[in-house]
C-alpha cells in the first residue's frame, strides 16, 4: 500500500480531522488550567502586595517617612530571606530603605513584573540563571517620594514555565498519537476497500464466484460486506439463468424449426394437390404456434422474476381460487380416467396475484394429468396454520427421482430426454417464478409412491 494513496484515503482525512479537533479541545483545557493555576497564584501574590503596600502606606502617615522607613527595616530584619522585595525612593533616587535595587528605567506606577538581574534566593543552589523575575506595585507618595513593594515570582514563573512545557508536550504526543491513529484507520479502510475492489475487478473479467470476505466484526463494513456478497449471488444467479435459457432455446428450438423447415420444404417439393398444400399450411402453423407458446411462456417467466406484478398484489381468497381450478379441471380429469381430489379450508386469505395463483395450481394439476398413467390419484390440500398456509398437490404416480428434483425447475429441462412427448419443460419453471414473487417456499417430496408439491404461503 503506497504511502500517496494512505494520505488520501478518506478514512485517514477522517482520522486526521479529529486529530485536529482533539489536539485544539486538548489546547483549550490545557489553557483553562493554565489560567485557573497560574493566574490564582499571580493573585494570591497580589492580595500579599497590596496588603503590604496597604500597611506600609497606613505607617507613613502616622509616622511620616522616618516611619515609613523603620517598618520596612523592621520588616526586613523579622523574616530575613523572605520574598518580599520593598525599596523607598526620595525624589532624587536614592534609596532610603529596601532590600532591591531599581534601576530608574524600571521606576513604574501601579502593577509590574520587573525583570531584575541574577538569581532568585529562593531558587535551588544548582539552578543559575541570569536574571528573575519580581512582581510588585509603585506608588508616589504625598512628599515626592516613591515606594515600590513586591514579591520575588520565582515559583510563579516555574509554574508558567511548567505549564508550557506540558502544552508542548500533550501537544506534540496528541498529535503523533493521533496521527498514527489515522493512519491506522486510513490502512484498515483501504484494506477493505481493496478486498472489494478486488472482487469487483474479478467480477468485471467475468468471474462470478468471487465473493468479498467478512472480517466478523459485526461492523458496517460486515453489513455492506453482507449486502454485496448477496447481490452478487443474486446477480450470478441470473447470468446462470440467462446463460441456460440461451443455451436452451438453441437446442431447444432448433428442433421444431428444423422440423417445420422440413416439413415446408417437403410440402414444397411433393405437394401436388391444392389439399396437400393445405393440410402442409395447417402443419406449419401448429408448429408455429408450439414454438410461440414456448416464447411466450419465456416472457412471461422473464415478466414475473422481475417483479412488476407485486404492484398487482391484493388480499385473495386462497381457497376460493383452488375451489375455482378443481371446478374447472375435475370433469378433464374424470374424463381422462383419472380421479381429482380436494380437502381445501375455507376462509383462508394471502397477498397476492390472482392470475398468476390461478396459472400456478393450473400448472401443477396439468403437470399431474401428464406424467401419470391413467387411474391416478390427484389430491389438492389447503391447510391453515398460525403465520402460514400451506398448499400440496399429491399424485400416485411414478414421482420425479431425488437428484432430479430441483432440476425441474429450470427452463426446458425434462425428465424424458429424448422429448417425444408433448411439452416445452417450462412449466415447472413458471411455477417456481410464481411462487418466488409470492416469497412463498417451494419443496418437490416422495409421496410414496408419486410426488407432492408443497408451496407455503404467508397469511394476509
Amino acid at each position: 500500500m503506497s504511502r500517496n494513496r494512505l494520505l488520501r484515503s478518506s478514512g485517514f482525512r477522517t482520522g486526521l480531522l479529529y486529530t485536529v479537533l482533539f489536539t485544539l479541545s486538548v489546547l483549550v483545557l490545557l489553557g483553562v488550567v493554565y489560567w485557573q493555576t497560574a493566574g490564582y497564584m499571580e493573585k494570591q501574590l497580589r492580595d500579599v502586595i497590596t496588603a503590604d503596600i496597604q500597611s506600609l502606606h497606613a505607617s507613613y502617615h502616622q509616622e511620616g517617612i522616618g516611619g515609613l522607613r523603620r517598618a520596612i527595616e523592621d520588616r526586613l530584619h523579622a523574616t530575613p530571606g523572605n520574598t518580599s522585595r520593598f525599596v523607598l525612593l526620595d525624589a532624587k533616587g536614592n534609596v532610603i530603605a529596601g532590600n532591591l535595587t531599581l534601576p530608574a528605567a524600571d521606576i513604574q506606577i501601579g502593577w509590574a513584573e520587573l525583570q531584575l538581574p541574577g538569581p532568585s534566593p529562593q531558587q535551588e543552589s544548582n539552578e543559575s540563571e541570569d536574571s528573575h523575575i519580581v512582581l510588585g506595585r509603585g506608588l508616589n507618595l504625598e512628599n515626592g517620594d516613591y515606594l515600590f513593594v513586591g514579591q520575588d515570582a520565582h515559583q510563579l514563573d516555574e509554574l508558567r514555565e511548567l505549564l508550557f512545557s506540558a502544552f508542548f508536550w500533550v501537544s506534540a504526543v496528541t498529535l503523533l498519537l493521533s496521527g498514527i491513529g489515522g493512519a491506522i484507520m486510513g490502512r484498515r479502510t483501504l484494506h477493505q476497500i481493496d478486498a472489494i475492489n478486488r472482487v469487483a475487478g474479478e467480477i468485471v473479467q467475468g468471474n462470478l464466484t468471487h465473493r468479498i470476505p467478512t472480517r466478523g466484526t459485526g461492523d458496517e463494513f460486515d453489513v455492506l460486506t453482507d449486502h454485496l456478497n448477496r447481490m452478487l449471488e443474486r446477480i450470478e444467479a441470473l447470468m446462470e439463468g440467462m446463460r441456460q435459457v440461451t443455451n436452451d432455446i438453441a437446442h431447444d428450438l432448433r428442433t421444431p424449426l428444423g422440423r417445420l423447415r422440413q416439413k415446408l420444404d417437403s410440402a414444397r417439393r411433393n405437394a401436388a394437390t391444392v389439399e396437400a398444400y393445405q393440410q402442409a399450411v395447417d402443419t406449419a402453423i401448429e408448429e408455429t404456434d408450439e414454438i410461440l407458446q414456448t416464447f411466450g411462456a419465456l416472457l412471461r417467466i422473464a415478466q414475473i422474476e422481475s417483479g412488476s406484478r407485486r404492484a398487482r398484489f391484493a388480499t385473495v381468497d386462497l381457497a376460493a381460487i383452488l375451489d375455482t381450478v378443481l371446478e374447472v379441471y375435475e370433469p378433464v380429469a374424470e374424463e381422462d380416467g383419472y380421479r381429482l381430489t380436494g380437502k381445501i379450508e375455507a376462509g383462508i386469505q394471502i397477498r397476492g396475484d390472482r392470475d398468476l395463483l390461478v396459472q400456478l395450481f393450473a400448472n401443477l394439476i396439468e403437470n399431474s394429468l401428464r406424467h401419470t398413467p391413467k387411474g391416478s390419484h390427484i389430491e389438492v390440500t389447503l391447510q391453515g396454520h398460525a403465520h402460514a398456509v400451506e398448499v400440496a398437490v399429491a399424485d400416485n404416480g411414478p414421482g420425479i427421482p431425488e437428484h432430479a428434483r430441483d432440476k425441474v425447475r429450470q427452463r426446458f429441462y425434462r425428465l424424458e430426454s429424448s422429448r417425444s412427448t408433448p411439452g416445452s419443460g417450462l412449466g415447472m419453471s413458471l411455477v417456481a417464478a410464481i411462487a418466488e414473487l409470492h416469497s412463498a417456499s417451494l419443496t418437490l417430496s416422495d409421496n410414496a409412491p408419486g410426488l407432492r408439491v408443497g408451496l407455503q404461503f404467508n397469511r394476509a
